[in-house]
């Protein structure tokens, strides 16, 4: 498996994982929250961000971080649960974008994810739609 490919792979997995959590995703894009269907609500973006890559002199197998932005729209009326439910996808994201959760599929024989560390989250809120930026960086053992 190429670099590619592992990176790839582990895009895929996020989505897998986020989805198994109730996060829906959608292959058309919503500019405004305000017209995002409720039934797709929490609706959730992977991006990938870019990478930083490790040069070994072939010393030995080398390690890319590769960089996501993960973000996830909720929507709610009441003003102190749309708090508790910014606060719960942040910690629910945080629980289940592990190590072990992102070598899965193409990924389970090789075990190339090393770390997984969550940079920063940022919540903005507008009315009654509020949109988490979940900042990712995943460490692999390059091909």
């Amino acid at each position: 498996m190429g670099n590619y490919e592992t990176v790839k792979a582990i895009t895929d997995n996020i989505r897998t994982v986020l989805k198994a959590e109730g996060i829906n995703f959608s292959h058309t894009p919503y500019d405004d929250g305000k017209n995002i269907p409720a039934s797709l609500m929490p609706l959730g973006t992977v991006n990938y961000t870019g990478e930083t890559f490790e040069y070994t002199h072939g010393q030995r197998p080398g390690y890319s971080e590769a960089d996501f932005e993960i973000k996830v729209v909720v929507s709610e009326r009441d003003q102190v649960v749309m708090t508790r439910e910014q606060q719960r996808w942040v910690h629910a994201i945080r629980s289940v974008l592990t190590v072990d959760a992102l070598n899965n599929g193409g990924l389970q024989d090789s075990l190339y994810v090393s770390r997984v560390v969550s940079r920063s989250v940022t919540v903005e809120k507008r009315e009654y739609i509020s949109t988490i930026t979940y900042g990712l960086t995943v460490r692999y053992r390059e091909a």
